[in-house]
């Protein structure tokens, strides 16, 4: 059976003889199974692109190269490789070995037995308190109010059958949570803990700011429940200022003390009411930049070339 390992690189040159190493172990030991990897080089501006060119290929490992024009994101670089993949079961995995090689044979059991999805369940993290405690928060804020919940701790690091793979690839939408993604198509799927090390050398390209972007995408992409909640503040806001207006004529009825109207709760009223004509336009603005750059349907991401270990 033919496997494609999809593998995302961004200035990866300090792992890649490691990474190498580790699937040709796997690899070697799964004999009656034919392992392509596509590394897609998402924009690197180091040598990682000619230490791929440069790696040995095994009767059963190969390798391809998809090389993109510029930096155009982690989802983006996998629907790269999910478009190039040729296996029966595509497999994602990072390359700083954050994500373990040694688990492809368990994924590919499940596989076997039945599985179309099969996904990796971080049981410890090795980043800091804070970034473990954001990712927690995101997942069930995500599954409070998305349509399809995902797994709690399950990153990309999984297994997905061609059929699957090829419908997550061909999705129209440019905010992609493969996570998200996958849980939506359905089929049967299981989750595999496993802990999650420290990266084996440099740094993650994954800035705070394109994290909060990608934690974004998810939640205004697959759910209308921040639109509603902004609509039930705005009615709760309205309410609360009808109300203290009608105590207000009251108090002035039952005491007739028409005294100098207090500026505190004149006050108060404009901040609640601009807080939530600013939080509502906000969040409207958020759906209204997705349909803007849906609608100009430029690619989700641009080759700029592509090199085999059959053509190297």
């Amino acid at each position: 059976m033919l496997v494609t390992l999809i593998i995302p690189m961004l200035n990866e040159s300090g792992g890649v003889p490691f990474l190498w190493s580790r699937l040709t172990d796997v690899a070697s030991k799964l004999a009656d199974d034919q392992f392509e990897t596509v590394f897609v080089d998402d924009g690197s501006t180091d040598n990682t692109a000619a230490l791929i060119e440069q790696l040995s290929v095994t009767p059963t490992l190969s390798w391809k190269l998809v090389q993109l024009s510029r930096n155009f994101g982690h989802q983006a670089a996998i629907s790269a490789g999910m478009m190039q993949a040729s296996g029966e079961a595509m497999i994602f995995l990072d390359a700083d070995l954050q994500d373990p090689p040694e688990l492809i044979p368990v994924f590919l059991e499940k596989f076997r037995g039945g599985y179309d999805v099969v996904y990796g369940v971080r049981k410890n993290r090795k980043e800091p308190l804070w970034l473990r405690a954001c990712f927690g928060i995101f997942y069930r804020l995500f599954n409070a109010i998305s349509e399809r919940p995902i797994p709690l701790d399950a990153g990309e690091f999984g297994l997905v059958s061609r059929r699957v793979g090829k419908l997550i690839a061909e999705m129209p939408e440019r905010d992609r949570l493969i996570r998200g993604m996958r849980s939506w198509v359905g089929f049967k799927q299981i989750g595999i803990p496993y802990d999650r090390p420290e990266r084996h050398a440099g740094t993650s390209s994954y800035s705070i700011s394109r994290r909060v972007e990608g934690a974004l995408d998810g939640l205004f992409g697959y759910s209308k429940v921040p639109i509603r909640l902004a609509f039930y503040f705005g009615v709760l806001v309205f309410l609360l200022g009808g109300a203290y207006l009608l105590q207000s004529y009251m108090m002035m009825f039952i005491t007739g003390d028409t005294g100098v109207i207090g500026w505190r709760s004149v006050i108060t009223l404009i901040f609640m009411l601009g807080g939530a004509n600013l939080i509502a336009t906000a969040i409207v603005g958020e759906y209204v930049c997705r349909i803007y750059f849906q609608g100009k349907q430029r690619p989700l991401y641009v080759v700029e070339k592509t090199l085999s270990s059959e053509n190297n």
